[in-house]
């Protein structure tokens, strides 16, 4: 009997373990805009396409999302012969987009703000970089995060859907596994 109660329990804390952060789900609609002024419906535009979805929720949060630009960038846009990023060949033709805490203060002085954030990004990154202005409460609910202390990439099928999700920092281990879900 006690076995049944563990398998059990087992069982419930893995599927929750599973369903975290979304995985399973269609990522919620958000509207956007990246940094060259393009708008971007995510994940409609990105249908057809793997996309990866780095957000951080904290201004704590930023340092580590930063961590992620670089690889990605030179795993995913960077077209030259051997192709490489943290040891992971990039074979698929991925989107990316990394979106930066953009606070409720730095709303009210949009433009301002958006203007000294470009200012201090190099113009190569800017197609994959997006602001989005409104709350991201419901993200945060629909995404079932509770901890923003760290940001979450998210890899989203061809059909908007999360497959795998990261946090943290970007290191080899991370990149490989999203790789093999892109590779999938």
């Amino acid at each position: 009997m006690n076995k049944k109660i563990f398998l059990i329990i087992l069982i419930a804390a893995f599927s929750k373990l599973n369903a975290q952060f979304g995985k399973g789900k269609f990522f919620p609609v958000m509207e956007a805009e990246t940094f060259t002024e393009k708008p971007l419906n995510l994940p409609g535009d990105c249908k057809g396409k793997y996309t990866i979805i780095g957000m951080c929720f904290n201004k704590d949060a930023e340092g580590d999302l930063q961590t992620w630009l670089n690889p990605l960038y030179n795993a995913y846009v960077v077209k030259h012969e051997g192709n490489e990023a943290f040891g992971v060949a990039a074979t698929a033709d991925v989107n990316f987009y990394l979106m930066p805490k953009f606070s409720l203060l730095n709303q009210v002085f949009e433009k301002g703000s958006k203007n000294k954030i470009k200012t201090q990004t190099d113009k190569a990154f800017w197609p994959n970089l997006m602001f989005y202005t409104s709350g991201l409460k419901d993200y945060k609910k629909a995404l079932e995060i509770t901890q923003t202390d760290q940001p979450f990439i998210f890899v989203l099928d061809k059909e908007g859907k999360i497959v795998h999700v990261e946090r943290g920092v970007c290191n080899e281990k991370k990149m490989s596994a999203i790789q093999d879900h892109l590779d999938e």
